[in-house]
């Protein structure tokens, strides 16, 4: 099956790399779409084909007349039309051309079905399911349908326009799912498919030794600068374990430019000591900084399902997260994790301090039930198992 994945960018972030490459290794040709960010990035199978648009403004020209070409020569009549709504959604020519590089390449390829990742892109690039005489798959993860239609009402307009027309959807999860009923989505045609991690997670490290209360605890947070991720709440919640005399050193690992209010919050606490932000790291070290935690906090407000919870689980790092989202589809209350609920320093902060004094055989079976679930449900190999059994499905 010749499958084309559109990303928004090259490389892609780490979850759907893993897509990418699990399907490529079941004998499936895959196409990947988006902007360059890396000039020599190579997926790890070979069966990946990248269709980057240039980072520069004489690589988008050439690039753009080089695909304008191809598709008069071979579909002059489906050139005329995109290009038409191309220019319909252009205000310069620049970003037509810049337009035209992002949309062309997928009408070239002859794909059996294009998987867009992102829901925004659907509202944006209506060229793809207007003219696109493939089926198209939309995923609907965290933010695209969380919040960003309840404060974008075009982009709210878009979805109820355009989800009615396409042929299927992956959710990351059911909440994730239901919200989507609003915009004119078919739950018949959503299929629930759980974020997922590399079995080699699972066996990097042996159950972790537990501290001792009376030793540091470290605590973790990773996610990207974004309000709607809680560290505000999180912070509140480490000044009251800091208030109590706890010996703790919480980090965070975020990678974005809105830190702004995290670096005051941090200096207003008096914080500064106990608190590290790190405004993002290489995937291989943010796994390093796991394995050196005692202890996952997600303070969210919205998610999907957290991939770095996720992976969390899957090297023996106990996590506490908020109920948001589809976080109780992968949490169950003092049996693989803990819950808490949303803007709640206070109950944050008893969270820790319930584990801090939790004898070391709950905190190891919390680790273990957590290792489990991972295997049963989010393991890489089986989601990708899922998604060729969507695709298959829907062509």
């Amino acid at each position: 099956m010749k499958i084309g994945i559109y990303t928004g960018t090259i490389p892609p972030p780490v979850f759907i790399t893993n897509l990418v490459n699990g399907l490529a290794d079941k004998n499936n040709t895959v196409m990947v779409y988006g902007k360059a960010s890396e000039r020599n990035y190579k997926f790890s199978s070979s069966a990946v084909i990248q269709r980057k648009v240039p980072i520069t403004k004489l690589g988008i020209i050439l690039y753009s007349l080089y695909i304008h070409a191809r598709l008069i020569i071979r579909r002059p009549n489906l050139y005329l039309a995109i290009a038409k709504m191309i220019s319909q959604n252009s205000t310069n020519w620049i970003q037509f051309l810049n337009r035209s590089c992002r949309v062309f390449s997928p009408f070239l390829d002859n794909l059996d079905i294009f998987h867009i990742q992102w829901a925004k892109t659907l509202a944006d690039y209506p060229e793809f399911i207007e003219q696109l005489d493939c089926p198209i798959i939309l995923s609907l993860r965290g933010s695209h349908i969380n919040y960003s239609p309840l404060a974008n009402e075009h982009l709210a307009n878009g979805y109820k326009k355009y989800f009615p027309k396409v042929s299927g959807f992956h959710a990351v999860s059911d909440s994730i799912a239901r919200e989507t009923e609003i915009y004119g989505a078919d739950l018949r045609k959503i299929t629930i498919i759980y974020p997922a991690v590399k079995r080699e997670l699972i066996n990097n490290k042996s159950i972790k030794k537990m501290n001792d209360s009376q030793k540091l605890l470290r605590i973790i947070s990773v996610g990207r600068c974004h309000w709607i991720k809680g560290y505000t709440f999180a912070l509140d919640a480490i000044s009251i374990l800091n208030n109590k005399g706890v010996p703790f050193h919480y980090t965070i690992i975020a990678s974005g430019k809105d830190n702004e209010n995290i670096h005051y919050q941090i200096h207003d606490l008096g914080l500064k000591e106990s608190v590290t932000f790190i405004n993002g790291l290489p995937h291989d070290e943010v796994i390093e900084a796991l394995l050196e935690s005692d202890l996952f906090l997600l303070p969210s407000l919205e998610e999907g399902i957290s991939n770095a919870v996720l992976e969390a689980m899957a090297l023996g790092v106990p996590v506490i997260s908020t109920d948001c989202g589809g976080m109780g589809e992968v949490i169950r209350n003092g049996d693989n994790g803990y819950l808490v609920p949303s803007r709640d320093p206070n109950s944050m902060a008893s969270a820790i301090l319930n584990f801090i004094n939790s004898d070391n055989n709950n905190k190891s079976k919390i680790v273990y039930n957590a290792r489990e679930t991972i295997i049963h449900n989010h393991l890489l190999s089986h989601q990708v198992d899922q998604f060729k059994s969507l695709y298959n499905s829907i062509v």
